[in-house]
């Protein structure tokens, strides 16, 4: 939901305040690290929740990280449902607009503490900052 306007500047779109707070995390590099965790602590977290997700990040901070690694202007705006569904392929977006008002109420994860999580990685995983460095070539 990042586009680039006319402007040259990106604006992220929402159906959420920009104070909801999205756990994040690069699924390509970290999938296998927390499947790892789950693996190698199997007797520790039987019955408990792996959280994957590197932090939970706001739509104000996922902006501002992204203009401090790629140098270029950005937007927040909270969009309507119906807005936000029409950014969306009909098939998709009824799931996609209740998937992202869940992570303002009740939040997703109801807002739990990933450092249990976390603490299970041998590896760090990617953080957002980090993930736009590496896909910088993505907002040219």
């Amino acid at each position: 939901m990042l586009r680039k306007g006319d402007d040259g500047a990106f604006t992220l779109a929402y159906p959420v305040s920009d104070k909801a707070k999205f756990p994040l995390f690069d699924a390509a590099e970290d999938t296998g690290k927390f499947v790892k965790a789950v693996i190698k602590n199997r007797e520790k977290i039987l019955g408990h929740h792996v959280l994957e997700a590197t932090d939970y990040y706001t739509p104000e901070r996922i902006l501002a990280e992204f203009e401090e690694v790629t140098g270029k202007k950005t937007h927040y705006a909270q969009v309507s449902a119906e807005q936000y569904k029409g950014f969306l392929p009909p098939a998709m977006a009824e799931e996609m607009l209740e998937n992202h008002l869940f992570v303002e109420d009740p939040g997703y994860f109801a807002g739990a503490d990933l450092k249990e999580s976390l603490d299970l990685l041998e590896e760090k995983p990617v953080t957002w900052k980090e993930f736009v460095k590496k896909n910088s070539g993505a907002w040219s």
